[in-house]
């Protein structure tokens, strides 16, 4: 049944797209073909992502000396995201769940101040999202972080926070 759905559903959206595309110009397309290009690296990438993920898993599941409790680990925010610098130190590479993106270092110091400024933690990563939505959306959208109650945003809160210091002027 779901998957008559997802066909029908599918279908409709291939009709409204087909219909839309009557009304677009060439640079439109272009720009649309682009964007299929894009979703479709990124879908290749989240895959590859995910299994990374599942290989990673495997082996802590096979690790040795650590006493099992028989209960799964608990997740933890935190460690689903990295934050990598390049040599130069201009560069930061963001590890977001399967979601990896580059940041500059102007936007970085940004988001160790949001972090380390706020009041709350609530209050930076409500911050954090509303910087990101305004300034990187594609931040956002690439690593499903639907709002500042993202578990992916929490991890990358806290791994500023251990990462990083705000440095006095």
């Amino acid at each position: 049944m779901a998957k008559k759905k997802a066909d029908t559903q599918r279908a409709r959206l291939e009709k409204e797209l087909t219909e839309a595309l009557k009304q677009i110009d060439e640079e439109g397309l272009i720009f649309l073909i682009q964007q299929a290009q894009v979703l479709i690296h990124n879908a290749q990438v989240d895959k590859i992502n995910r299994e990374i993920v599942e290989l990673e898993q495997k082996k802590l599941g096979s690790g040795k000396g650590k006493a099992s409790s028989g209960k799964p680990p608990a997740p933890s925010a935190a460690a689903v995201v990295t934050i990598d610098e390049s040599d130069s130190g201009k560069a930061f590479f963001l590890s977001l769940g399967g979601t990896r993106k580059v940041m500059n270092l102007q936007e970085m110091r940004r988001l160790v101040r949001i972090c380390y400024a706020a009041e709350t933690k609530t209050d930076a990563l409500k911050q954090l999202y509303t910087v990101l939505s305004r300034e990187r959306g594609d931040v956002l959208a690439d690593a499903k972080i639907s709002g500042p109650g993202s578990p992916i945003l929490e991890g990358l809160f806290h791994t500023i926070r251990r990462t990083y210091q705000l440095k006095d002027r």
